[in-house]
């Protein structure tokens, strides 16, 4: 195997066991050694190497596989041959139905980390999560450190593809400063789009539920991302609030989806990109599905690590 971090110093640190590459140090190195003309190959080789250690610290019967875009590693040989060709997939649907908004910018194969239990699943995300403490079971993410790539998690059964096409969709749109709550609408509805199906739907109970649960407060949590995390009803609600809204959006004004997703931003929640694309303020969206209320953003939100 061609080691193409051996050369770099100091790369790698090992935290529960694992190996976790030193991402600026890295990149640093490549861009002090590597001609631009070869840094898609260098990282791809990079990642290459990351993913080899990690198959060795990892219980056996892990492998590498590749195609023309992605690096899986699995347990599974054949669900990782399989989920290889959807990623395939999946990354051109994407980029076909949001051409103009998602984008495949960056050097390396997409990472894709299929792991075979749960515990070497949270092993893993647990060390981007050092102060959280305990956090929610979730089916997969997007880990936006460094060489952006995704882990899955085996918890919710053998519904894999729908999350990769979910978290290849924040993949896509990492470029953009998007507001959480509207990244997660288009990011469920794209997840969507690649399956043909869904499991969106809105009945008098879900209603009910929301108008219970919203008022000033949780509406501004949900603008700020904050509800998205919550341990209550707070985070259902506020993913399928999200899908709503971008439903909503789609069906109400289709011309003007492009627009909203490349100019709006986290500090004022995208309203300001709404205003300018439908002549219609955020509140008065969320209007229509909750009726009147306190929905108004604030225009001064904090991006997250910032």
């Amino acid at each position: 195997m061609d080691d193409s971090l051996s050369p770099i110093p100091d790369a790698i640190d090992v935290r529960e066991s694992l190996p976790r590459p030193k991402w600026e140090v890295i990149a640093s190195w490549i861009e002090s050694n590597v001609e631009s003309t070869s840094l898609d190959d260098s990282w791809t080789q990079i990642a290459r190497d990351w993913l080899a250690r990690l198959t060795q610290s990892l219980p056996s019967g892990y492998t590498v596989l590749e195609s023309p875009e992605f690096l899986l590693l699995a347990s599974d040989e054949s669900l990782g041959t399989r989920l290889l060709r959807y990623s395939e997939r999946a990354r051109r649907t994407i980029l076909k139905t949001l051409d103009g908004v998602a984008s495949d910018e960056g050097h390396g194969k997409h990472v894709v980390l299929l792991f075979g239990d749960v515990d070497s699943y949270y092993d893993y995300v647990t060390d981007f999560y050092p102060d959280e403490g305990e956090f929610a079971l979730s089916g997969g993410m997007f880990l936006d450190v460094g060489y952006g790539h995704f882990a899955v998690c085996p918890a919710y059964g053998d519904d894999y593809e729908r999350v990769i096409a979910h978290e290849l969709n924040h993949a896509l749109l990492r470029h953009l400063p998007l507001p959480l709550w509207l990244n997660e609408g288009v990011t469920q509805v794209m997840e969507d789009v690649v399956q043909d199906s869904s499991y969106f739907m809105v009945d008098h109970e879900i209603l009910r539920r929301h108008r219970a649960y919203w008022n000033a407060e949780t509406i501004d949590m949900f603008w700020s991302g904050d509800s998205f995390f919550s341990p209550d009803d707070g985070q259902e609600l506020s993913y399928h609030l999200s899908q709503v809204l971008f439903r909503n959006l789609m069906s109400d004004y289709p011309k003007a989806v492009n627009a909203i997703l490349y100019n709006a931003t986290f500090v004022d929640a995208g309203n300001a990109a709404f205003v300018a694309s439908c002549k219609m303020p955020l509140a008065s969206r969320v209007a229509q599905f909750l009726g009147n209320g306190p929905w108004a953003p604030r225009d001064n939100y904090v991006v997250p690590n910032a």
